[in-house]
């Protein structure tokens, strides 16, 4: 039959082609595919595409620096979200219980600020990291175990906190040079990041969110396709797929959460000429793009289909779209949902449903694994601007703030 280039005959059957369907495909003769949805999605006309049956307008919510608009993408109309902001480059949400709440960091307060999302309002905007923040670059909120995890790119470290940042904790360090972008999955409890890595091996890593040694992995190096400067990271949770930009390539791919089946979905279209940061929703990806100030939309399997959504007066930084249907539930309860796991400060998500008691700065676990004690033994040192500790225990990585 025709492969979906439409010229280039293929004995595959279609179910393991890419893009195939929307979601889910199922073989229903040698050659024949009947496309099928997950759970809360239902089938369109077109017997492609999947959409969510959650009535909830989806909205993409994108930073320019100093102020956070929306685009109501039923509607397509734009407001502008909050204003007056100083140096606000990332975003992030969470939807739980009926509310949606905002994340963002200001580069100039040196803070994470969280607000309250109803309609086209924001409230209750407090900070919730405070200090110690210079170049706070990724973002993202575990929805599973509220927990907030960020890179601290001036310090080459991940860092998490719970939600409403207490006890604050760097999780991963060492062997980073230049880390830009965060996703995760908490249903899967797997964390991604990017690193530019000037030194010649820009890519892509995962971890446990747990932050575990053993689990720390290479999933794709960039210069497989004359990349070098990953900066947006996205994921299609239920295809288990990452997307990331290439500012450097000027270019869009994606592969499995392991690596595996990489594809290309775009490059050097007049519209992708330096994206930043990236988002997904339904059947499209959508990115933000300095050269053209602008925030656009294409095709999610093959890069057709580019439309400008929306032409800003300053560069576009950080873009996430707001749904609950992009925070999906995980088929079992987690042991840190219930009563924190047990555990006295962070219980933080790790592979096959594990748990771990974690430490904020200044404190480390006891014997019994669950409770945090305080550790007596610190190296403190000063710079001109900053007084920075690092545990003895650990004295090459992990340096707090």
């Amino acid at each position: 039959h025709l492969d979906q280039d439409k010229q280039t005959c293929t004995e595959n059957h279609p179910c393991i082609q890419f893009g195939a369907c929307s979601q889910l495909c199922k073989k229903v003769s040698r050659i024949r595919h009947k496309c099928y949805c997950h759970e809360g999605f239902v089938l369109q006309p077109d017997k492609f595409t999947c959409k969510s049956k959650d009535s909830s307008h989806p909205i993409i919510v994108f930073s320019n620096r100093h102020e956070l608009r929306t685009i109501d993408l039923r509607r397509g109309v734009v407001r502008p979200l909050i204003s007056s902001l100083k140096d606000t480059i990332v975003v992030d949400f969470i939807h739980k219980h009926n509310e949606t709440h905002l994340f963002w960091t200001d580069w100039a307060d040196d803070k994470i600020y969280k607000g309250s999302l109803a309609g086209d309002s924001l409230s209750n905007i407090h900070g919730v990291v405070h200090s110690g923040l210079t170049t706070a670059e990724g973002l993202a909120v575990d929805w599973i175990g509220d927990n907030l995890y960020w890179i601290q790119s001036s310090l080459d470290q991940i860092e998490v906190a719970k939600i409403n940042g207490s006890f604050r904790q760097t999780l991963i360090a060492g062997s980073m040079e230049r880390p830009r972008a965060l996703a995760l999955d908490p249903r899967e409890a797997i964390l991604f990041w990017t690193d530019w890595d000037p030194n010649g091996s820009p890519r892509i890593e995962s971890c446990s969110m747990d932050g575990k040694d053993e689990n720390r992995k290479t999933v794709f190096w960039v210069s497989k396709y004359g990349g070098a400067w990953p900066n947006g990271l996205t994921m299609d949770y239920l295809a288990k797929r990452i997307y990331w930009t290439d500012a450097r390539s000027d270019s869009i791919h994606t592969t499995l959460y392991d690596g595996s089946e990489h594809h290309e979905i775009i490059r050097g279209h007049q519209y992708l000429s330096h994206p930043f940061a990236l988002a997904i929703f339904e059947s499209h990806i959508y990115w933000t793009d300095w050269r053209s100030s602008s925030v656009i939309r294409a095709n999610k399997w093959n890069g057709s289909d580019v439309q400008i959504i929306e032409r800003t007066i300053s560069k576009p930084f950080g873009i996430k779209v707001v749904h609950p249907s992009l925070q999906p539930k995980a088929k079992t309860t987690h042991s840190c949902e219930i009563d924190n796991g047990n555990c006295s400060h962070l219980c933080l998500l790790g592979f096959n449903q594990t748990k771990k008691c974690a430490c904020p700065h200044i404190m480390r676990l006891s014997e019994d694994r669950l409770t945090c004690e305080e550790n007596k033994v610190m190296l403190l040192f000063s710079g001109q601007n900053e007084i920075r500790g690092v545990d003895i225990a650990k004295p090459y990585h992990h340096i707090i703030p």
